[in-house]
Formats: structure tokens, sequence, C-alpha cells
């Protein structure tokens, strides 16, 4: 048990080492010609060019992640997401939805992801609200485009419910009424008897 738990230790602390990702295929193409972005911890990538990204690297890191992408026109799909302390036991994970980008990345740039100030818990679950978010660079500005998470399933009252009917009962009571005493005591012993 030990030695799986040392494994674990090591493998997790392995993966969090990891502060550059590269995201284009081939060899690598050098830093001069290289698109950076760099990801804060409380940011995920999610998609690059509608290409899902493996989220193992950025699940276990605890520092900014540097991704490495060729230059041309891309688009980027990230999500905010962090864990915020409420009190000494409590704590509460907020997410926005999803935040697109897309604009020409040129050679050599670099972008960071600018954000206002989060300081307080009141001022981040309002930013998940609605997140204003750019990938700032020496050269240009882009602007996030934000799509509303999705409020979990409610149920919702139907106005538009038909009155279910039962259009034997209506026979049952009308037969009921014509049955001699006899025969309601036997239908009566019919129905205790059945399971």
């Amino acid at each position: 048990m030990r030695l799986f738990l040392l494994f674990v230790f090591v493998t997790l602390q392995g993966c969090s080492t990891a502060k550059h990702v590269r995201l284009y295929d081939g060899p690598a193409i050098g830093q001069d010609q290289e698109v950076q972005l760099v990801l804060p911890l409380s940011f995920e990538l999610i998609s690059l060019d509608e290409q899902p990204i493996a989220q193992f690297s950025q699940t276990f890191r605890n520092h900014d992640l540097t991704v490495k992408l060729s230059p041309g026109k891309h688009t980027l799909v990230m999500r905010y997401r962090d864990i915020w302390q409420i009190d000494a036991d409590n704590h509460q994970t907020l997410s926005s939805g999803q935040m697109t980008f897309t604009g020409e990345f040129n050679s050599g740039e670099s972008f960071k992801i600018n954000t206002p100030l989060l300081n307080t818990l009141a001022q981040a679950q309002q930013f998940v609200k609605q997140p204003q978010v750019s990938l700032v660079s020496d050269q240009q500005t882009i602007t996030g485009s934000h799509i509303k998470k999705a409020d979990p399933l409610t149920f919702k009252q139907d106005e538009n419910i038909e009155k279910v009917t039962y259009p034997h009962l209506k026979q049952l009571k009308f037969w009921w009424e014509k049955a001699s005493e006899y025969e309601q005591q036997q239908f009566q012993q019919w129905l205790s008897a059945t399971p």
C-alpha cells in the first residue's frame, strides 16, 4: 500500500511540473515562430479549432501553463473554474460557461488572459455569470464571447396537462347502483379474494 501511495504521489508530482504544452503537430518550430498563451491556474482550455484538449495535463497543475500554438487563425474555447474558500470549513467551486476566442495569431506573439479583479467570492460569483475575458498581447486584443452555462434541470408545472379520465369508472358506478345487496356482497368477496 505504501508503494502504491508513493507511486501516486510521484506521478501527480510529475504531472504538476509540466509548465509548457505544445498543441501543434510535427517538430517544434522554435520560440520565435510559436504563439504562446499563458493559461492561469483558474482557466481550462477545452478545445482548439474544434479539437478537444485532453484535460489530464491541466487537472493536476499548481501553476500557470504556457500553451504553444502554431501561427495562424485559431478558435480557442476556455472555461473559468476555481475553488473559493467561504470559511474555515467550507469551499465553493465556481465555473463559467464556455468562452470562445477567434482570431489571427501571429508568429512570436505571447498572450495573457485579462479578467477583471477577482479578489472576493462575490466578485467571482458575479464574474461567472457574465465573464468579461480577453486575450492580450503586445500587438492585439482578442475578446471572447461567452456561452451562458445551462441551468440544471428543474421540475416545471405543465399547465397543459389534460385531466386524467377513467372511462370504465362510470360504468362500474352504474352497475354498482343497479346491483342488488346480494350481488354487491358477492362482488366485494370476489375483490378481496383476487390478488
